[in-house]
């Protein structure tokens, strides 16, 4: 009867222990899952931070370079503003009338003539058969 008991002790004894080694591996494997999920989330959000990085780099640089073109096309464009204005302004005297209807409109004034010189053009010649 001793023996039975003894047995039966050591069967409960050894049923417990192994309900207690089972549940420290459940702990375990739901830390190491724990861990292993925020893992993933802080890799996920590392490559997004790169991500972010990359584009925001690539729009700054895109955009410089507009930047850069259009104040280029800016200082061309006030460049030209004033020569128009220093146009404007010589047009607008009468000597300057008359020199534009001289080039542009080949008007002569009184007592001159007009000589108008054409470049020639090259003719063909005729090749012998």
């Amino acid at each position: 009867m001793y023996k039975g008991v003894h047995n039966k002790k050591m069967d409960f004894i050894k049923k417990d222990r192994y309900k207690i080694y089972k549940e420290r591996i459940m702990r375990a494997n739901k830390k190491r899952l724990y861990y292993l999920l925020v893992a993933l989330l802080l890799i996920i959000c590392l490559i997004q931070a790169v991500r972010g990085v990359y584009l925001n780099t690539t729009k700054y640089i895109v955009l410089n370079k507009q930047i850069n073109k259009l104040e280029r096309l800016n200082s061309i464009a006030r460049q030209k503003n004033e020569e128009l204005k220093k146009q404007i302004q010589s047009y607008s005297s009468s000597k300057g009338i008359e020199e534009l209807a001289r080039d542009n409109l080949k008007m002569v004034g009184k007592d001159e003539v007009l000589v108008i010189i054409k470049n020639p053009t090259s003719t063909p010649v005729p090749q012998k058969k």
